[in-house]
């Protein structure tokens, strides 16, 4: 009998092991296999305007300069914000249709015909970045970004 409780000792031993280095084995093959290469982060506007993207259809970026920006009046970026709702006023090509993006909600406006443009908008508690993307009649984009801070504390 002492044989085989010691046979089971061992073997249960040697069992426990074997699937232990296993499931070791297995997550850092895991992990080394899925690790993501490092990639640069996207440049923050630090100014208030932005250059454009060039033209997404080849037949108007080779024939039209394209001289289609954005300029962000207010907030300033990095600003810190004490209310929710924050109002974004800037200027634009004249009639170009705005999106505006925050982490969780879209919003869409255009500029009148002077160009200009003033949008309310949510944030969210803490650090928002914002997106804002103008999009002029021949298709031309510019893009601008924003980073908000929302904070009800008392500085």
């Amino acid at each position: 009998m002492f044989k085989e409780l010691l046979l089971a000792v061992i073997l249960g031993a040697l069992l426990g092991f074997g699937v232990t280095g296993g499931i070791v084995a297995l997550r850092n093959n895991k992990a080394a296999s899925s690790s993501l290469p490092q990639t640069t982060a996207l440049p923050v506007v630090s100014g208030t305007s932005a250059t454009p993207l060039p033209s997404e259809n080849p037949a108007n970026s080779s024939l039209s300069t394209n001289n289609h920006q954005i300029t962000i009046d207010s907030p300033e970026n990095e600003s810190l914000v004490a209310n929710s709702k924050v109002t974004i006023k800037g200027s634009t090509s004249p009639q170009s249709s705005l999106i505006i993006t925050t982490s969780s909600k879209s919003y869409f406006a255009a500029a009148d015909n002077a160009g200009n443009f003033n949008v309310d908008i949510d944030v969210d508690s803490g650090v928002n970045q914002i997106q804002i993307d103008s999009i002029d009649s021949q298709d031309d984009q510019a893009t601008a970004q924003l980073i908000i801070t929302y904070s009800t504390t008392k500085i």
